[in-house]
């Protein structure tokens, strides 16, 4: 009788310990499903998605907002669904009427708008595509956009003085008609030098061209404007709409060296015959960051560390508290021009998304990660 018990004892603790781990695997399972509705899967854990794009021809910058993913392609902006990457539709169209496009010079998705960089103006859609209206810059700049923000502008316009020198360029706030209110940033010196005036002549001998440049960079969210800058290491200053600084974020990051892999990579990106003319220049080091997106109220800040073909990603919540850190971003990064490679990819949901072209088929491919 005793063995019988125990071994009836046995029986049901077996049974008890597979019935609970039945019950843990549907407790999982309802809340990975749960998760899924809410989006809450972390970004880490879901497949990697390329979807085919055959309808874009030359592909510019690419956003990622709102669920969809708009992307700037010769003529105008193609949008596609983030969730499964079905075409929607087009905004804009070439021409020089309201809603039309001289120049396509580039765009930035707010959470209520899209602004549009035209070679003379700026237009102004809904997030669906319907057109606003549009507004002359009230300084010139084809480098960094002029956003709403709250009840202002805010640009960084680039400007030649009489003798056709440019100006040091700022960060201005305009008001609503286009009036400076405050300058209230100045830009370092990062960008490429402007071409010569026309007319002139190029100077002798080879041109030394800086291949590896700091970052310099701005968004604008929930009515702040977020301005990154690598020369002081991981730095972003927080203003308000009029200007007012509000705080810094700063992290001391180890200095990264630029590579050989690197120096191959920026010569093989330039045409044989550029350098006919020019001396490519190396610094010792990369800039602390390259690139740094606003998504879901995070920060990410995407490092010169490179580790398996992967850069760095820092996440942060908005007073600069670091989240997350890994090796998540799967593109190389083009340090001649950062904030200009910083335009070819975005953040949605947790998940990058940038567009390559694939030269076997033929076609462009958007990528989602």
């Amino acid at each position: 009788m005793n063995m019988c018990s125990s071994h009836i004892q046995k029986l049901k603790r077996t049974s008890y310990s597979l019935l609970g781990r039945i019950a843990l695997s549907r407790l999982g399972a309802i809340l990975l499903i749960m998760s899924i509705g809410a989006g809450r899967v972390p970004a880490s854990e879901q497949s990697p998605r390329v979807i085919a794009l055959p309808e874009l021809e030359a592909v510019g910058d690419v956003r990622a907002e709102h669920g969809r993913v708009y992307i700037q392609d010769k003529k105008d902006i193609a949008v596609y669904s983030f969730d499964d990457g079905r075409f929607l539709r087009r905004i804009g169209r070439p021409g020089q009427g309201p809603g039309e496009f001289t120049m396509l010079g580039g765009f930035t998705v707010l959470s209520d708008r899209i602004v549009v960089i035209d070679i003379s103006k700026t237009l102004f859609f809904t997030v669906e595509g319907e057109y606003l209206g549009q507004m002359s810059p009230p300084g010139h700049s084809r480098v960094y956009p002029f956003l709403p923000v709250g009840k202002h502008l805010v640009g960084f316009p680039l400007e030649r003085r009489q003798d056709g020198s440019m100006l040091p360029p700022m960060g201005v706030i305009y008001d609503q008609a286009g009036i400076p209110v405050k300058r209230f940033i100045e830009v370092p010196d990062i960008l490429p030098p402007p071409p010569p005036p026309p007319g002139s002549s190029r100077p002798s001998g080879k041109e030394d061209v800086l291949m590896v440049r700091d970052y310099f960079d701005y968004a604008v969210h929930d009515g702040r404007i977020y301005v990154a800058d690598s020369k002081p290491g991981l730095s972003i200053s927080v203003f308000d709409e009029t200007g007012a600084f509000l705080y810094e974020i700063r992290h001391t990051l180890e200095r990264v060296k630029v590579s050989k892999e690197y120096r191959d990579f920026a010569m093989k990106s330039r045409r044989g015959r550029y350098w006919a003319a020019r001396k490519p220049v190396f610094p010792e080091y990369f800039p602390a960051f390259a690139a740094f997106k606003i998504d879901d109220d995070r920060i990410y800040a995407v490092t010169a560390a490179r580790k398996d073909g992967r850069h760095e990603v820092i996440v942060m919540d908005l007073k600069g508290k670091i989240l997350e850190r890994g090796f998540r971003l799967p593109i190389q990064i083009d340090f001649w021009v950062p904030h200009t490679f910083a335009r070819t990819f975005d953040v949605e949901a947790g998940r990058f998304v940038w567009v390559e072209y694939n030269d076997a088929r033929e076609q462009y491919e958007l990528h989602i990660e």
